[in-house]
């Protein structure tokens, strides 16, 4: 739960704004629309990672709740028919939203890209371009320079229905591309370094099988001292092992990534995880650098 990576404070104000917020209803939600606490915890993962590196922030949580559950309701809203433009629209609208409607008390640009970013992430597409196109693309919307695009001035003129969200759609579109299948041979040594690059481990080999594993923490608070972190072995799945050099088979590496969730309906993209890079869930520390640039524009 993202909770329990927040620092201590960070986490009681989150949950204090979560108990606030009714169920979402998730009845024909598509895995691309976010629920509210789904934007609710985008909102205080910036807090909690700006507050560690040392950047103010001018106030954290909704201002409004109301205000709050109509941005986010926005996604839920079918204003047109244009099915190329299906799940781009909806993260345009709660992207508007976030920054137009400013829900937050702070931190609404920011947390507007990286709600962006997990619907992308969702949809299995990652952005093309630099960090700094998609900065200056939020700030566009932001001061309304954005309206003065050719294409939005065009879009008007042909009666669009909603112009800028239209135009923001196509550019999301545009500007992004799919995560790249993973398909390919790779050897038991190889699969190793993956696992371990997205917190799996590969333990107690026996008798032609392996465990893989995950190592849960879990925050046990302590009167007067610091809460104490303990961690304990979890068993994902059992797979054949061979050595390390063997061949990975096709059916082992379905398994393999179905129980660690490293397929690509998840959002993994296959080319970076054999480069063995970071995958595209740690949308903060990857556009850090966009994020930190948002908090002063």
């Amino acid at each position: 739960m993202l909770s329990l990576l927040l620092s201590k404070k960070v986490r009681e104000l989150r949950d204090y704004h979560a108990r606030q917020i009714p169920d979402s209803d998730l009845a024909g939600r598509r895995p691309f629309q976010l629920t509210y606490e789904e934007v609710l915890d985008a909102h205080f993962a910036i807090a909690d990672f700006f507050f560690r590196e040392d950047y103010g922030l001018g106030g954290i949580g909704f201002r409004d709740l109301n205000g709050f559950l109509s941005t986010v309701d926005r996604q839920y809203s079918t204003y047109s028919e244009i099915s190329d433009l299906e799940g781009f629209e909806t993260i345009s609208t709660l992207v508007f939203g976030i920054v137009k409607n400013h829900p937050f008390h702070d931190a609404n640009k920011r947390t507007a890209l990286l709600c962006l970013l997990l619907q992308l992430h969702r949809m299995g597409r990652v952005p093309t371009g630099r960090e700094k196109n998609l900065e200056d693309f939020i700030v566009s919307i932001a001061d309304n320079t954005i309206e003065q695009r050719a294409a939005i001035k065009s879009l008007k003129k042909k009666g669009a229905q909603r112009p800028t969200i239209e135009y923001i759609s196509r550019y999301l579109q545009k500007n992004s591309r799919r995560t790249q299948p993973m398909n390919c041979r790779l050897r038991f040594r190889e699969l190793r370094s993956i696992l371990e690059a997205n917190g799996f481990s590969c333990k107690n080999a026996y008798k032609g099988t392996i465990d893989i594993v995950r190592t849960e923490s879990k925050r046990v608070p302590r009167f007067f001292r610091s809460d104490r972190i303990e961690k304990a072995d979890v068993v994902v799945t059992n797979i054949s092992y061979h050595g390390e050099g063997a061949e990975v088979a096709d059916s082992t590496l379905k398994l393999v990534r179905q129980a660690c969730g490293l397929t690509d309906q998840d959002g993994f993209d296959g080319e970076v995880l054999l480069r063995d890079a970071q995958p595209t869930f740690q949308l903060i520390k990857s556009y850090r650098t966009a994020l930190q640039n948002l908090a002063y524009r």
